[in-house]
């Protein structure tokens, strides 16, 4: 059995020919999308099935915010608000994809790519620190080294499993994509009846509840929670109320984000990673003191302008598929000079805005 570890590594094993049909009761096929907010669920030929579904949000020390007087955020856009300058934990989306793929969403919350660039990049000066993994990110608020951190779904719930007076975890209604945690059986396994008794076990109600149910309670699991979100709309119904507080029901109008097509194909994953990392926060005291000069400037529009700008080749979704192959290209010296000549950009542009007269 493989399990686990995103849908893309299961696309690409089925098109290898690495896994077996799978014979699903129809139980399960009526309850699970074959597709949902623009995410497949099932494979279209029932190689693989998501067993659980994983989506981001932020995680938040509620009773640090007491404390401080801050209101609790929201959406994704409260993130970047002054009152979080410097107060908020991200991951470093070079050494996280799940860090990369949250900014993706924040990106993916706004209308547009210009402005859901301009609210990531709002987001990354609050950041008071950036951590080598989305684990430690998640760890920050629990520690008290930062009031909140982005944090895919089932980081979050287990740290507020472990401090229920004092965290809280939010995917923001209608700005969170769901996407599925796949499980598969492999071609020729030396136990096939046993592999897919498996399966069917984990899709089933029974094994869909260990996802969601409190330790202890009927069909829940023994020790420790799981925290995850099931994949099956039925569960959803059976379950209500019983289910961990910090779960929702992805399926509820107005949970999941509806994703804007053009945005879902133009804005590539790598292409936003390396304009994040290898460009944005590489000179991370200048874009700090930039957002500290804008809030204190009381968002200057034109200062806000400036803060906004992306390098000219960036500014629409035909660039970014453009920039997509520039970085794939085998001469690694092109490369090279793409990242450093979006340094430059960037340190140039913080710098103009602290040498801005008031």
């Amino acid at each position: 059995v493989l399990w686990g570890g995103g849908e893309f590594t299961f696309m690409n094993l089925a098109k290898a020919g690495a896994l077996e049909p799978l014979d699903l009761p129809t139980d399960v096929t009526a309850n699970v999308p074959e597709q949902f907010a623009g995410a497949r669920m099932i494979d279209a030929e029932r190689r693989w099935i998501g067993s659980a579904v994983s989506g981001f949000g932020f995680l938040y020390n509620r009773a640090m915010m007491e404390r401080c007087g801050i209101a609790p955020p929201r959406q994704w856009e409260d993130l970047a608000d002054r009152r979080f300058h410097g107060l908020i934990s991200l991951a470093d989306p070079s050494a996280s994809g799940s860090a990369a793929a949250a900014y993706r969403m924040i990106v993916f919350s706004a209308p547009d790519w210009p402005t859901g660039w301009a609210r990531l990049l709002r987001i990354l000066a609050n950041a008071g620190r950036f951590t080598d993994s989305a684990g430690a990110a998640a760890n920050s608020p629990v520690l008290g080294e930062a009031l909140l951190a982005t944090s895919i779904d089932f980081y979050g719930a287990m740290r507020v499993a472990e401090a229920p007076d004092q965290l809280t975890y939010v995917s923001p209604p209608g700005q969170t994509t769901f996407s599925p945690d796949p499980i598969a059986v492999l071609r020729n396994p030396p136990h096939r009846e046993l592999a897919e008794e498996f399966v069917r076990f984990v899709m089933s109600p029974r094994g869909q509840a260990l996802w969601a149910l409190p330790p202890g309670s009927p069909d829940g699991p023994i020790r420790t929670a799981l925290g995850r979100q099931p994949i099956r709309r039925d569960v959803y119904h059976a379950l209500a109320g019983r289910m961990l507080p910090w779960l929702v029901d992805p399926y509820q109008p107005g949970q999941a984000l509806a994703l804007d097509p053009s945005l879902d194909r133009g804005v590539d994953f790598h292409v936003l990673r390396a304009l994040v990392y290898d460009a944005a926060i590489v000179h991370r005291d200048l874009l700090h003191r930039a957002g500290r000069r804008l809030i204190d400037s009381g968002n200057d529009p034109a200062l806000a302008a400036i803060f906004n700008e992306l390098p000219p080749e960036l500014s629409d979704l035909a660039g970014i598929r453009r920039a997509k192959a520039d970085l794939g290209s085998a001469d690694s010296k092109a490369v090279d000079d793409l990242h450093r000549r979006w340094q430059r950009f960037f340190a140039d542009k913080y710098r103009r805005i602290l040498e801005a007269r008031p």
